[in-house]
């Protein structure tokens, strides 16, 4: 599965944020994952469950349904902060692209209240130009891609231009550790007006420009407008939407407070919620109440929320594109084998077919698999039939999972 990455300069609220969105607000036994290495933890998806259109109370295996929500544990990477001039091994800078490889889309950190300066250092809110933050992420990764191509240039030109090989191939082979595959180096070819047959009449800036193409396609970003709490970084938001980027307000800090608080039982709140609950004022003390009143006026009466759960929900859903399928073995109780009700829900590409579900599941149900049925409309499907978002799907195969 792909993965989306948190990086930013230090003191962006970068580590907050992957904390926050890694708090597990209540325990799910059944994590679908194997390894886990340090620097990828488990967030959630939040999603509608269909339970309610269904009617039916849930028995969740692989994910947790809390009132007809549905949250859906997924990875997410902490990158190592980024410095200007780190593709020159500033900082921890080769260390960060190499971390970055994993990730297939970006959410870039940055203080909106402008409040840190380009080395991370605090400054006066307001000081520092949040587009700065995005640019440096931007700019590293490019100059980065640019110098993997350059590498070895000159070889490249011989093989393509001596018909031993194909630029497309070429360049596939030397980033494919980057996710960048052959259909992003055609488009970009393509779009850019370059002659893939004539790599050494290519100038310098032909291969920025490539490699600046190549970026925004492999590794699309999502801009994580961090510390709207602040005063003045209604400022900060605006200048980073006017400059084009898919932005989202959000409050790192205000999301760990409010699941530590929930997790603790002070407070009612599920990721994404509009609003929280105090469940008992009196078991508040004077400091908690005040870091709640300040989370209810500077964060949820300004944005809505605190964006965490938006950020996790736009990256895999949107820019990844991933859909919630829920398959059940019993289309009339909508259940599994042992009777659970709904039990899991799998997110796949979208694009995916009922057979790709069936190989999801279990690889003897794809090698068995004969048709799928829509539960809402009882129709079977075929194996090339491609799935929507929200589908409740049984699959059925000439071989049962073992």
């Amino acid at each position: 599965m792909e993965l989306a990455g948190i990086v930013g300069k230090p003191n962006t609220g970068k580590s907050t944020l992957f904390s926050a969105m890694t708090l597990v607000p209540v325990q799910i036994a059944n994590y679908p994952f194997t390894t886990i290495k340090p620097n990828v933890g488990i967030t959630h998806l939040r999603i509608e469950c269909v339970c309610k259109e269904f009617g039916v109370k849930d028995n969740p295996k692989n994910s947790l349904c809390i009132n007809g929500v549905r949250l859906v544990p997924i990875q997410v990477i902490d990158c190592p902060g980024i410095v200007k001039d780190a593709h020159l091994g500033k900082g921890l800078g080769l260390q960060f692209l190499d971390e970055i490889r994993q990730a297939s889309a970006l959410i870039v950190v940055c203080d909106a209240a402008g409040a840190t300066d380009a080395d991370g250092r605090p400054v006066e809110p307001g000081t520092h130009d949040p587009l700065e933050d995005v640019k440096i992420v931007e700019e590293e990764l490019i100059f980065w891609i640019a110098g993997i191509i350059e590498k070895d240039w000159g070889r490249i030109c011989r093989a393509v231009e001596n018909k031993q090989s194909t630029l497309v191939e070429e360049l596939s082979n030397k980033l494919s550790g980057l996710g960048i595959i052959p259909s992003h180096i055609e488009q970009t070819l393509q779009s850019l007006g370059l002659n893939p047959y004539a790599p050494s009449k290519f100038a310098k800036q032909d291969i920025f420009k490539l490699a600046m193409e190549l970026r925004a396609l492999s590794k699309p970003i999502i801009v994580a407008a961090n510390k709207v709490d602040v005063e003045g970084a209604e400022k900060g938001v605006e200048r980073l939407r006017s400059a084009g980027y898919r932005v989202i307000p959000c409050s790192a800090e205000a999301e760990r407070i409010l699941r530590i608080a929930a997790e603790k039982g002070l407070v009612q709140y599920i990721p994404g919620d509009t609003s929280f609950k105090v469940l008992d004022p009196s078991k508040l003390t004077p400091q908690q109440k005040r870091a709640l009143d300040m989370i209810e006026t500077h964060v949820f009466a300004r944005w809505g929320s605190t964006g965490v759960q938006q950020l996790i929900n736009t990256a895999y859903l949107e820019v990844l594109g991933y859909i919630p399928v829920y398959p059940v073995e019993d289309a009339e109780r909508l259940s599994d084998k042992d009777g659970n009700v709904l039990p899991d829900v799998y997110l796949l590409p979208k694009g995916s077919t009922a057979r790709d579900l069936a190989y999801k599941i279990h690889s003897e149900l794809g090698k068995g698999f004969l048709y799928a049925i829509d539960v809402r409309t009882k129709l079977r499907l075929g194996e090339k039939h491609q799935l929507k978002s929200g589908d409740v799907i049984s699959i059925v195969a000439t071989t049962k999972r073992g």
